[in-house]
Formats: structure tokens, C-alpha cells, sequence
């Protein structure tokens, strides 16, 4: 092969790798840019709920213990005329037993939050990739019409017309012409090849 040819070939193989890695590197670092600051806030909350997770079951397991001690100490401060602090110490205790509660409200409010994130970043995704999408078609088409309309469907048409001009053509006994049905179906890949396999998923059924 021509030097000049095979480089030319060479930078078209190019300019579809370059291409193809930009349209998904584009997409996928401005996805991870957009999510960064919610990500981050979905991890904060995850680790709240943990920790008031870890300190409602550590609650839980006290609580009997704690509310019978602050009983026997509100009491002993009956017992001791000191109803006002008597008072204080059953309004403790029964605060440490509706702390679980309290906690599963917060870990609800946190549940939300992060289902409300999940949301946001699935709205993200959706946009770009809408945005993505319609880049794609913008590289796609012009190289789908280069190869096509420009490049194939040209240099068939480009056949008979050279055969013409140089007289190479086919004799009175249909001998000798310069090409032939196979020069136009050996340009692309053969049959069953990877190439004709996709472009195969690409057209079939859409008439």
C-alpha cells in the first residue's frame, strides 16, 4: 500500500478512536463532576444514620435498666421531700425513653434526604446524557454520510466512468472488462465479518 494511503487510513482509524474516547470521557467527567457535591452529602448523612443507628440499639438495650434506676432515685427524693427534683428525674427518664422513637424520626428524615439525592443524580444523568446523546449524532452522521455517500457510493460511481475513459471496458464478447460486481462488494468487509455483523444490528428493520 501507498504510504500516503495507509496514513490516510491510519488517521482515519484515528479520528474514530480519538472521537469515540472523547464523546465517553466528556460524558462520564461531567457526570462525576455534577454528582461530586452530592455524593458527598449522601455520604455524610449515610454515616449519621449509622451512628444514630449504632446509638439507638446501644439505647435500647439500657433503657430498662436506666428507667428503673431513675424510679428508684426519684424515690428516694420523695422519700426525702425533694418532689421538685423527684419530678425532674421521671421527666429524665421518660425523655431517655422516647429517645428511640426521636431517633427513628431523624433516620426517616435521613432516609429522605438520600432518597431525594438519588433522585437529583438520576435527573443529572438524564440530562446529560440527553445533551451526550445529541453530540453523538452530531459526529456520528457526518462520518455515517462521509463513509456512505462520499467515500462508497462515490468511488462506485467512480467505476464505470474511469472504465470508460481508459477503454478498458468489456469486448464484443462481454470479455475483458476493467471491474466487476465483486470490485464493488470487496471495498467493505466480507460477509459475517465484525464489521458486517454490526452494521447489520445497525440497519436491519429500519427500511
Amino acid at each position: 500500500m501507498d504510504a500516503k494511503i495507509e496514513d490516510m487510513a491510519a488517521r482515519i482509524e484515528n479520528v474514530f478512536q480519538e472521537t469515540f474516547d472523547t464523546l465517553i470521557q466528556r460524558r462520564d467527567s461531567q457526570y462525576a463532576s455534577e454528582i461530586l457535591a452530592l455524593d458527598l452529602n449522601r455520604q455524610e448523612l449515610l454515616k449519621e444514620d449509622a451512628a444514630i443507628g449504632e446509638a439507638s440499639r446501644n439505647l435500647e438495650k439500657i433503657l430498662p435498666a436506666r428507667a428503673r434506676q431513675a424510679q428508684r432515685e426519684a424515690d428516694a427524693l420523695l422519700v426525702a421531700g425533694k418532689v421538685d427534683e423527684a419530678e425532674l428525674k421521671i421527666k429524665e427518664a421518660e425523655e431517655a425513653a422516647n429517645a428511640p422513637a426521636a431517633m427513628r424520626t431523624k433516620r426517616g428524615e435521613i432516609s429522605a434526604r438520600v432518597a431525594a439525592i438519588d433522585d437529583d443524580k438520576r435527573n443529572i444523568a438524564r440530562r446529560i446524557f440527553a445533551s451526550w446523546y445529541a453530540d453523538c449524532q452530531a459526529v456520528i452522521r457526518p462520518a455515517e454520510h462521509g463513509l456512505f455517500i462520499v467515500l462508497l457510493d462515490g468511488l462506485k460511481e467512480s467505476f464505470a466512468p474511469f472504465q470508460n475513459a481508459t477503454n478498458t471496458g468489456m469486448d464484443a464478447w462481454g470479455h475483458g472488462g476493467l471491474f466487476n460486481p465483486n470490485h464493488i462488494a470487496n471495498l467493505t468487509a466480507p460477509e459475517r465479518s465484525a464489521e458486517w455483523q454490526s452494521g447489520q444490528r445497525w440497519y436491519r428493520g429500519r427500511g
